[in-house]
């Protein structure tokens, strides 16, 4: 079932997601200021195209959307997508959290980093989106226009080499 959204529902939808679409974006592109650039074209082109048509799934839509225009940007650019590796290491714990959880949350989520940056860019992508900003099967399945069997079975494969890199 499709809806069409009105202004307010955008926003409200725009609030939810924003922070999501900003965080996968930067993962690909390694750099603030454009990933808040192509957030903003994000939602742009997300608020063009639902003012008039709808879709059944708004936060697969605005994945898809980013997607594209992530790729649209590195073939403009001629460059290739950012590896895991190269991504500024970001605190992985708050403030309240002792000394040693910090270190032990860094070196797990050092081990990780350098697990998932041995993966190919797919099994990067699927794993970030699955368990990173928790997108259901189906939700993947609308971004990469694939069944939802596929994306299991794509999501089996990078997990099972995922965890033979980590032990």
């Amino acid at each position: 079932m499709s809806i069409q959204i009105s202004e307010q529902q955008f926003l409200e939808l725009y609030d939810t997601y924003v922070g999501k679409i900003y965080r996968y974006i930067y993962f690909r592109v390694n750099a603030e200021d454009l990933a808040q650039d192509l957030t903003s074209e994000v939602f742009l082109k997300s608020w063009q195209y639902l003012s008039s048509k709808s879709v059944s799934n708004p936060r697969a839509f605005f994945y898809q959307v980013a997607r594209n225009l992530i790729a649209d940007f590195y073939r403009q650019k001629d460059k290739a997508p950012i590896s895991l590796e190269e991504i500024t290491d970001k605190p992985v714990a708050d403030k309240s959290d002792s000394p040693l959880d910090l270190v032990s949350a860094t070196l797990e989520m050092n081990s990780v980093k350098q697990a998932l940056q041995q993966l190919s860019p797919d099994y990067q992508e699927i794993i970030i989106w699955r368990y990173l900003d928790e997108l259901e099967t189906k939700e993947i399945a609308e971004i990469l226009n694939k069944s939802e069997g596929a994306v299991r079975t794509l999501l089996s494969r990078a997990l099972g080499e995922l965890r033979g890199r980590l032990s």
